[in-house]
């Protein structure tokens, strides 16, 4: 019973030094005093949140200047046609335009109709083409209105019969020929009797009216000439344009930066680029002084730079300008690492332009080739190709093979062409 009591006092006691030695022992010693001494001094979590706070504003200004200016860029997808003369390079208006196309588009179809849909009238039989035929051939001919044709059977010759005189009439002209005339529109049958009084020939005659081909053709001659001529030398010189603006923005974003470290506003430093700079370069930016000069914004004028000048390179320049108005920072800096960009897509592009050598060299001689045969073909045997434009059915075959032509051309411009 002693031994129980003692056990219980000694558990009793070691209970109760722990429990002082955990919450009382710090409190009389100071060793809670100086951890929370320790902790208020070490205590970094005000600045951290601030800092916190200050790069999230930053980064929402920055976000909200790119959301602006990508909302800016989606509205610029449908250019208007003065736009377009601007970023050409030309001072037309846009009604001039539309003028100098309109009378290019009548002078071409005026020329395609009177050169294709010419006089109709009948030939003399001493000038009309004379078409050869094998002996007991039956062949088809088409003729236009009023046309006509000389056959040589290259046999005795005594007579012809013709079904239906009213389409076309026919009359022995030699021992061996035969002339062929067309009237009016339909189709009729010319059997050529030999000398033995049997049939020699039969000939399945078509007359029909080419003026529809004809008109077809001029209105399509037209129709590229009055609208696909003048705008693809838009792009042609606004490409150009273009190509002069890049080699020379490297060199004026260095010149911005070597004068904002010399201590030149930014204003002045444009100005500086403005005065020494080629052209378009020159042009462009004394848009973007003109334009601040009138109290726009300088942020939103060189943003304004993309409108007149649609490449990629230009809108960085814009942006970096307009985030750096809005939320500050070291613009030097930006626009040096702009200048490193614009000159590595500036290599990129060379390196493109010359691994694609090879396949646009390809094209070209791929895309050649038909038109140099036709060409050569026609000055050694004219009559042998002379269908493909004298026949219905060598136009429809002419007009096919320059539809699948000029898609094999466009599918292989989109292989050998890369956007980066």
């Amino acid at each position: 019973m002693q031994m129980q009591s003692l056990a219980l006092g000694f558990l009793a006691a070691v209970s109760v030094g722990g429990l002082a030695w955990v919450f009382i022992y710090p409190l009389l010693s100071g060793e809670k005093q100086a951890e929370q001494r320790r902790t208020s001094v070490a205590r970094t979590t005000p600045a951290v949140r601030q800092i916190e706070k200050s790069q999230r504003s930053r980064r929402e200004q920055v976000e909200g200047s790119l959301r602006e200016i990508e909302a800016r860029n989606q509205k610029r997808k449908n250019v208007a046609l003065g736009t377009k003369l601007t970023q050409a390079g030309l001072d037309w208006t846009p009604n001039k335009f539309i003028g100098v196309s309109a009378g290019l588009a009548a002078v071409v179809f005026a020329v395609a109709f009177f050169a294709t849909l010419g006089p109709s009238g009948g030939r003399d039989p001493a000038t009309a083409p004379v078409l050869s035929d094998p002996q007991s051939k039956t062949r088809t001919i088409d003729l236009g209105p009023d046309r006509s044709i000389v056959v040589d059977l290259q046999r005795e010759v005594r007579g012809v019969r013709v079904s239906n005189s009213a389409v076309a009439n026919a009359i022995v002209r030699s021992n061996q020929q035969i002339f062929i005339a067309a009237a009016t529109v339909g189709r009729t049958s010319v059997t050529v009797i030999g000398v033995d009084g049997q049939p020699i020939a039969t000939y399945d005659v078509s007359v029909e009216r080419d003026g529809y081909g004809g008109l077809i053709a001029a209105v399509g001659l037209a129709f590229a000439a009055g609208f696909g001529l003048p705008r693809w030398m838009l792009g042609f010189l606004k490409k150009r344009r273009e190509r002069k603006f890049l080699n020379a923005l490297p060199d004026a974003v260095d010149v911005i930066v070597r004068g904002i470290k010399a201590g030149l506003p930014l204003f002045d430093s444009l100005k500086v680029v403005a005065a020494d700079s080629p052209e378009p370069l020159k042009s462009e930016f004394n848009a973007i002084i003109e334009t601040q000069a009138i109290g726009m914004p300088l942020g939103d004028a060189c943003a304004r730079l993309y409108d007149r000048m649609p490449v990629p390179e230009a809108n960085f320049f814009g942006i970096v300008i307009s985030i750096q108005q809005k939320s500050g920072g070291n613009l030097s800096e930006a626009l040096g690492n702009l200048s490193k960009v614009l000159r590595d897509r500036k290599k990129m592009a060379e390196k493109i332009q010359a691994m694609s050598m090879e396949a646009k060299a390809s094209a070209a001689i791929i895309g050649s080739l038909p038109p140099i045969v036709m060409l050569l073909v026609y000055l050694s045997t004219p009559d042998y190709i002379a269908l493909l434009w004298t026949h219905p059915t060598g136009r429809l075959m002419l007009a096919g093979c320059v539809l699948w032509m000029s898609a094999g051309i466009l599918v292989m411009k989109k292989m050998i062409n890369f956007d980066f």
